[in-house]
């Protein structure tokens, strides 16, 4: 649970992340106290060198434990979790390697056929164009349809292959419904905010609904919902705005993406 007093436990990133809500949710479920430190890559404090000891990837979220530890990815920390505190191990159970395996297949199904080609849909297709004003509307708006496809396909084939009752592998969630719910939660924001319906992954979809309003329902969710609520104006603000001059515009290199494009962009 958060806990803003608590200076032992720290988890770093910010609420508009998909990867540090789903380890928020994960501490908030074991009853894991923990304080709360923005790091936002949208003012480029992912790259400062306070942030890249923490962190040499430059990356969020990093947790630092009471232990002294830092780790970082979102599934690394979760699993940590897990293997330190037995209050975590129904989530991953480290005592049963059989279910881990098949809890650890979910998991890299989603992070790469799923969350990971989301994001890159989201970049390539809605945020990039906008916040640096490039002039690829044509070849967004291909990629877009592309990843549509291609995204419905994965979650179909996700949710053919698990239980759904309602949760992934039947009544109850484990590390893989987190990371599934924050994707969907994701999705449905961007859509909205980049006004991009077809980005809202589970709008259509009557057993994903019922998945994502089973987590809802969890004191935990409703926490973390909240908080991200809490931080939504400061993060669009930054999202609209400062995060070409803060990290962009230092970080990707614009005769490349004209190269890829072939035209001015």
């Amino acid at each position: 649970m958060l806990d803003q007093s608590n200076a032992e436990r720290t988890l770093y990133g910010f609420w508009l992340s998909p990867y540090m809500s789903q380890v928020a949710h994960f501490l908030s479920e074991t009853g894991l106290n923990y304080r709360y430190e923005r790091v936002s890559p949208f003012q480029g404090s992912t790259l400062t060198p306070e942030h890249k000891e923490r962190n040499p990837l430059g990356k969020i979220p990093t947790l630092s434990d009471i232990n002294g530890v830092n780790i970082s990815e979102s599934q690394a920390i979760c699993r940590y979790l897990a293997r330190i505190y037995p209050e975590a191990r129904r989530f991953y159970p480290i005592d049963d390697p059989l279910l881990c395996a098949e809890i650890d297949a979910k998991n890299d199904y989603i992070a790469f056929s799923i969350a990971g080609p989301f994001f890159n849909w989201f970049v390539v297709s809605a945020y990039f164009p906008k916040a640096w004003k490039l002039n690829v509307e044509k070849e967004a708006h291909t990629y877009s349809l592309c990843s549509v496809l291609m995204t419905k396909m994965w979650l179909t084939r996700l949710v053919n292959g698990s239980k759904m009752e309602p949760f992934l592998f039947g009544n109850e969630p484990f590390l893989p419904d987190f990371q599934l719910f924050y994707t969907l939660e994701l999705s449905q924001m961007f859509s909205e905010l980049f006004e991009m319906p077809e980005m809202h992954l589970f709008r259509d979809d009557a057993i994903l609904q019922k998945f994502y309003y089973a987590m809802c329902e969890r004191a935990s969710t409703r926490e973390i919902l909240m908080a991200k609520e809490s931080e939504l104006d400061v993060t669009k603000n930054e999202l609209f705005g400062g995060f070409g001059e803060a990290y962009l515009d230092k970080h990707i290199d614009r005769g490349i993406l004209e190269k890829v494009f072939g035209h001015t962009v």
